[in-house]
């Protein structure tokens, strides 16, 4: 048990560092008429990076891969043939994301507040798995794990906002699993043999 409490403050203090030195990209959304907005993005280093932008009810409006790395990408995106409604616009660098939501309408584009989310950390060594998730949504989390039969392991991690813990694996016999942290809005999944 002192082994489980030692890991998760060095996880915790190591999840403290992460995200001080994470990747900090930024982007601007800058509505130019009714159905026209300017999207700027600018990164600190040269990275590739996805953008897509989505309806709330899941459909994908658009998708954008960088063939090579770059420092910046704007675009002019005409909203006009979209129904009205909410979307939400995603930026992703490296394990670092970048949300906005944008409401469009008759009466023009309102872009929101811009979100930063990162990705979790898993490892796995000496049959310790390890899992740090900085939960900015503070949404319920539960962690499961698959083998090829199905589900052999699932815990609730509850919603708060530094999740950083250790789970001992010995018990599970030798082979592949997949590692699944599920929110409301994401999974995060992670391969591991013993």
């Amino acid at each position: 048990m002192k082994t489980i409490k030692f890991l998760t403050t060095v996880m915790a203090l190591a999840i403290v560092a992460v995200a001080t030195a994470v990747e900090k990209p930024k982007m601007d959304i800058v509505p130019l008429s009714e159905d026209r907005a300017v999207v700027s993005i600018l990164n600190g280093t040269e990275a590739v990076f996805e953008l897509s932008i989505s309806a709330k009810d899941g459909g994908l409006v658009y998708y954008k891969q960088a063939a090579n790395p770059s420092l910046t990408y704007q675009k002019i995106f005409d909203f006009k043939n979209i129904e009205d409604g909410d979307y939400t616009m995603d930026l992703r660098v490296n394990d670092t994301r970048l949300v906005r939501d944008i409401n469009v309408s008759s009466k023009g584009i309102v872009v929101g507040e811009s979100k930063m989310r990162i990705d979790p950390y898993f490892g796995f060594s000496d049959n310790v798995l390890k899992l740090t998730y900085l939960n900015f949504d503070q949404e319920r989390l539960s962690l499961n794990i698959y083998d090829e039969s199905g589900l052999v392991y699932e815990s609730k991690l509850g919603q708060e906002f530094n999740i950083a813990t250790g789970f001992d694996l010995s018990a599970l016999a030798a082979g592949k699993y997949e590692v699944v942290l599920t929110s409301m809005s994401n999974d995060f999944s992670f391969s591991l043999e013993k």
